[in-house]
């Protein structure tokens, strides 16, 4: 992926968090480990050349609407909301919580986009087709360049996963490499 950052570039890493990521969490992703090595390599690169790193993880409230639909997972303050270990952040790093699939909706991801000169983002993590898909949209409508790394995103399953990088490039206009 060398040469994926511009000067204006942001890594953002999706609910990569222990409820998603670990295989006894609560809403495992099968095969989830297998993208780990390339975000892994993204953050490396990224934290080398100065490229900001924003994880934006669900923390829902013990309530939360969306358990209806998906049962109770990350929970604020529970391990099911950490970000493993294996990526893990970094002094320096900014961790953002959020209580929905989008990384914008109720967060201060684009205050703080705006602040540090951001235009690009590549934005890697879980699920494909729902809170990367849906980030990535909300991304390219509010006019930032969005890059999908098909090696650092992860799905439930292949035919989901086809889907949203091809609405995220096709549809959109986002690049998937």
């Amino acid at each position: 992926m060398m040469g994926i950052f511009t000067d204006s570039s942001a890594l953002v890493i999706a609910d990569m968090i222990h409820d998603f990521v670990d295989e006894s969490g609560k809403l495992y992703v099968p095969g989830i480990s297998e993208i780990v090595p390339a975000i892994a390599a993204l953050i490396a690169e990224a934290r080398s050349q100065g490229v900001p790193v924003l994880f934006v993880n669900d923390a829902h409230d013990p309530d939360d609407f969306e358990f209806k639909q998906w049962g109770e997972h990350a929970v604020d303050g529970s391990l099911g909301a950490q970000v493993v270990g294996e990526l893990a952040p970094a002094e320096g790093d900014y961790v953002i919580e959020k209580k929905r699939y989008s990384i914008f909706y109720k967060t201060d991801v684009e205050e703080l986009l705006e602040k540090l000169g951001i235009h690009h983002l590549v934005i890697t993590g879980t699920v494909t087709n729902i809170c990367v898909m849906v980030s990535a949209i909300e991304a390219l409508m509010r006019d930032y360049a969005v890059t999908v790394p098909r090696s650092g995103v992860k799905a439930l399953n292949d035919k989901d996963h086809e889907f949203a990088l091809d609405q995220i490039e096709r549809v959109f206009g986002g690049k998937v490499v």
